[in-house]
């Protein structure tokens, strides 16, 4: 049984529906005294659309035939974690090999034909956690489109000539590793929050890229997508009988099921502390502050999204937004993320970029609006804005077939609480100021904050000669952290 959500949100089409065309009469005289109709948002029962499948499988179809078309996906708990650390290239190419490298009775040019032709598309991914397949097509076209996706799983060909044409853009791709803060920054941020030698943060060398050859990538494929675990959605002009048979015809080829082992979850983060990458080309500075933070699931998460919200992550109406960018005028973009950890722990972190004379008064700021959300009551107008942009999320989940069909497949992969989206209204509207307060405290942790900065150290460092300097700000001393040969991976001297 469907739930109906009723939800008022002051959205901007409001305006329209205030008055008929070229009747001004009826327009409030000051946008406060504006009437908004509300929005209803149907949570649907998942089990209405869950089918049990051979082999231990499970699907979720969601028709709708508004449109000839389908669309289809499957996941595996398979991923890089099962894979060797010094295999670190192997899943990423084995992924774009699968779709590129043909199958066994077509060759690379006549299996992108033969989709071109069919109006199709499909493709698929070896993730860190998880493996998946999918396709896009059209209804009449659906059968042969189902028959290579299948193909391209069971029977991959990874044709030598295609292979050595992804090598070669890899290892071009990985020349260019240290040329950009946005690439640099994310690497030595992910060492700092799990470790270097953490699986998620495993970079690979030319080497190992050059010794990926078809036997690995097969052996990696038979891996990633067995029967036994498979979570698959379904949206579109299809009868749920019909596509589940011809599912369950086409998972048959694939291997049986095995235990996969649990996903490593010792993470092993940096001190607390300063640290900083060079990059002395550059005017702007990359900043990140944060810290590990606690998994999905834990009771404050509900608390946890809507002190976030206020504190940077709302936008405009954040307080770090708000005071980094629209006040000072110190970065284009600012603001914090609180992502709960569904494997692993989750992360606290808070972002922006500024000029390199202009970093020590932004993380200034950043760090005093962290301070007053853990020791000042926050305002009863933040709260209710928070609560209702955190609610808002839901208006896009269930919209329509597509959506409703990969959420119904993402919450049985990750094993989501029965009832989480029923009551998610309930939990984000009970949270109280004194909650806000209480998480701030608990969870936003000054004396186990990482800060990166990653730009020109020295002109980041001393500031602009008003604010003070980086190491007075935060009262720690910098740990410069040395860039890898982009190739070999081994480290650089410093500057």
């Amino acid at each position: 049984m469907n739930r109906k959500l009723i939800i008022s949100f002051m959205l901007p089409a409001a305006l329209a529906a205030c008055a008929p065309a070229g009747d001004q009469s009826s327009l409030p005289a000051h946008p406060n005294e504006l009437t908004f109709a509300e929005s209803v948002i149907e949570i649907p029962d998942a089990n209405e659309y869950k089918h049990e499948m051979d082999n231990g499988n499970v699907a979720f179809v969601v028709e709708d035939h508004s449109l000839p078309l389908v669309k289809i996906g499957i996941s595996s708990h398979a991923g890089r974690y099962l894979l060797p650390t010094d295999d670190s290239g192997l899943s990423g190419i084995t992924s774009s090999m699968l779709r590129d490298g043909g199958t066994k009775d077509l060759s690379p040019e006549e299996f992108d034909e033969r989709l071109d032709f069919l109006a199709s598309s499909i493709s698929a991914s070896i993730g860190m956690t998880a493996s998946s397949a999918s396709l896009n097509t059209i209804t009449d076209n659906l059968d042969e489109t189902l028959d290579l996706l299948f193909d391209m799983i069971t029977e991959p060909r990874f044709d030598a000539e295609r292979l050595a044409i992804h090598k070669g853009r890899v290892i071009e791709s990985m020349k260019r590793r240290n040329d950009d803060t946005r690439t640099i920054e994310p690497r030595y941020w992910n060492e700092l929050m799990r470790g270097e030698g953490f699986f998620t943060t495993l970079q690979a060398d030319q080497a190992q890229v050059e010794a990926i050859d078809a036997a690995r990538m097969e052996a990696v494929t038979r891996q990633a997508l067995r029967n036994g675990n498979l979570v698959i959605s379904v949206s579109g002009d299809v009868n749920p009988m019909e596509i589940v048979a011809k599912l369950n015809e086409q998972l048959s080829r694939l291997p049986d099921a095995e235990e996969l082992p649990e996903i490593p979850d010792d993470t092993t983060p940096a001190a607390p502390g300063l640290y900083g990458v060079s990059k002395d080309d550059v005017n702007q500075t990359r900043v990140r502050i944060g810290h590990p933070g606690p998994r999905h699931g834990h009771p404050d998460m509900f608390a946890i999204a809507v002190m976030n919200n206020i504190l940077g992550g709302g936008g405009f109406t954040s307080r770090i937004t708000s005071r980094v960018r629209s006040d000072e005028g110190l970065a284009y973009s600012a603001g914090s993320l609180f992502s709960l950890g569904r494997d692993m722990d989750g992360e606290f972190r808070a972002v922006f970029q500024s000029k390199n004379p202009s970093v020590p008064q932004a993380v200034a700021i950043v760090l005093e609006e962290i301070n007053r959300i853990r020791t000042e009551p926050v305002a009863e107008k933040e709260i209710e804005v928070a609560r209702e942009a955190v609610i808002a999320g839901l208006n896009e989940l269930f919209t329509n077939a597509s959506r409703r069909a990969s959420r119904f497949a993402a919450d049985e992969f990750n094993g989501e609480d029965d009832g989480y989206w029923e009551n998610y209204e309930t939990n984000v509207r009970s949270v109280t100021i004194e909650d806000v307060q209480r998480v701030a405290e608990t969870w936003l942790q000054p004396d186990q904050l990482r800060i990166l900065i990653t730009g020109k150290l020295d002109e980041a460092l001393a500031g602009d000669g008003e604010h003070g300097s980086l190491e007075e700000v935060t009262g720690m001393t910098l740990k410069q952290l040395q860039l890898k040969d982009p190739l070999t991976l081994e480290p650089l001297p410093l500057d």
